[in-house]
């Protein structure tokens, strides 16, 4: 694991998460849009672990994250930790004392409520500025006395701004032009503990990793000034930004950012262990970051998700709805373009001992039939997750609840004296046909084989099904009438 990089030629991208808990889906939509630019680009491709906060730190966080990256095949090729650069920051914040465009301050708790007190009382904006900033006047003498007397202190840019209505401009990569307000108060940048904040390391690191674009949640927008401030501060040219849109869900009629402690579907290890394909969730991603994907995937039905080239001029400034149904609509499509065998390969690496009275005899039925009606120019799109089984292919298991109110019973039970679950589906269809004298009763003698044999009105393929389940199993269903 490399912690330092500098003077990097800025063709970097790169995910850099708080390490807080499972991925969020918004977290996995920037990894998925700076691995798509980066591979566009030429670019590098990195992870780097924004533990900075210890309040906030999850102690598994960070294998949760790998997790969630390596089963969406999300590749990283460095990662770095924020807290094992804390030499790096260090020094930055100490250069800029030394050049008097940061300073020690001292101030306590109280004093800063004290001070926040005052400011609303004689209804003044709030924060460290200007008279406020009482540390950025102390003497020399003063300081170095109350560093030797070991006063805890933070160190704080020396913004010195004094004109509230000055702006700050810069070309947003998505939305273009952009002026924001300056950061008026005199920000941390070291913390007592020697780490900086999220918005001192954010732009030493990017600057010097070589970030060519800093792609992130609009969230930040706000904050772009105050990294601009910074570069200027350093001495660093000013970082490129893109920010994306962040994906909301409607509660009780209106939109609200998808949270991760209220929506489940926000964590995409959820997603996961219900048992979505992978590219369920990247098509889904794509489809709402990038306009013209949809189209793209209806003319290259089968084409790898890598073909796909993204573009930056077709982000939508909007927030965009977690829209299920679609999301589900995804999931169909993308089970229907795998073959028999990888079907398998994703159902043996989910989760299946979690579903209800799994058994050897009913796995290897559910594997069959993740086969049935697989391939060619319609296959079906009955399955949306592998949690689902038990309900959708419920004939699978031992038992089964049948309405059989409307079943013949003698009927049911000719039929089942001549089924041979070794017939081919020709001869095991021409059986059926010679039972019925006409097409209605055809129709009426199929509909209740499949209700007897599946407990449901409408199935894939029931000779296939039939198969499956085997000749003692399905003649005991038909005798049971």
């Amino acid at each position: 694991m490399k912690n330092y990089h500098s003077n990097q030629t800025p063709n970097g991208y790169r995910i850099a998460p708080s390490p807080t808990g499972y991925v969020h889906l918004g977290t996995v939509g920037m990894a998925l849009v700076n691995s798509y630019l980066a591979r566009q680009n030429g670019g590098r491709f990195y992870f780097r672990i924004e533990d900075t906060d210890s309040k906030r730190f999850v102690a598994d966080a960070v294998e949760k994250m790998n997790q969630t990256f390596d089963y969406l095949g999300i590749k990283f090729a460095e990662t770095y930790v924020q807290s094992e650069r804390a030499e790096i920051y260090q020094k930055y914040a100490h250069d800029l004392v030394r050049q008097g465009k940061a300073y020690y301050c001292f101030c306590t708790e109280d004093d800063l409520s004290q001070m926040r007190e005052t400011q609303i009382k004689n209804n003044e904006p709030t924060g460290y500025y200007g008279k406020y900033a009482k540390c950025r006047h102390l003497s020399a003498d003063e300081v170095q006395k109350r560093l030797a007397a070991g006063e805890p202190y933070v160190i704080r840019a020396n913004f010195g701004y004094q004109d509230w209505g000055e702006r700050i401009t810069f070309v947003d990569a998505a939305r273009g032009e952009i002026a924001l307000l300056p950061q008026v108060n005199d920000p941390i940048i070291l913390k007592t503990n020697g780490l900086p904040p999220y918005n001192f390391a954010h732009v030493i690191d990017d600057t010097l990793m070589g970030t060519a674009l800093v792609v992130r949640g609009e969230e930040w927008l706000i904050s772009t000034a105050e990294h601009m401030q910074l570069c200027d501060l350093l001495g660093f040219p000013r970082l490129q930004y893109l920010h994306m849109p962040t994906i909301n869900i409607e509660d009780n009629g209106k939109k609200r950012k998808l949270s991760k402690r209220k929506d489940p579907q926000a964590l995409v290890m959820n997603l996961v262990d219900a048992g979505y394909p992978r590219d369920a969730i990247i098509e889904y991603l794509l489809t709402i970051y990038n306009s013209d994907f949809e189209l793209w995937r209806t003319a290259n039905p089968l084409a790898p998700l890598t073909a796909y080239e993204f573009k930056i001029n077709k982000i939508g400034t909007n927030n965009p709805l977690f829209d299920l149904p679609k999301f589900n609509d995804i999931a169909k499509n993308v089970w229907a373009r795998y073959d028999h065998e990888t079907m398998i390969k994703y159902f043996n690496a989910w989760n299946w001992q979690k579903l209800p009275q799994i058994t050897p005899t009913i796995k290897t039925r559910i594997e069959a039939m993740l086969g049935v009606e697989r391939g060619g120019e319609r296959p079906r799109k009955d399955l949306i997750k592998f949690e689902d089984l038990p309900e959708l292919y419920s004939y699978l298991w031992d038992e089964i609840q049948v309405d059989g109110q409307n079943l013949d019973g003698a009927l049911l039970k000719q039929y089942a004296s001549i089924y041979d679950a070794n017939d081919d589906k020709d001869t095991w269809w021409q059986k059926i046909k010679d039972m019925a004298p006409d097409k209605p009763s055809l129709r009426n003698l199929a509909a209740q084989i499949r209700l007897a044999v599946t407990g449901k009105t409408n199935t894939p393929d029931l000779w296939s099904i039939c198969r499956i389940l085997g000749n003692d199993l399905v003649k005991a269903r038909l005798n049971r009438w």
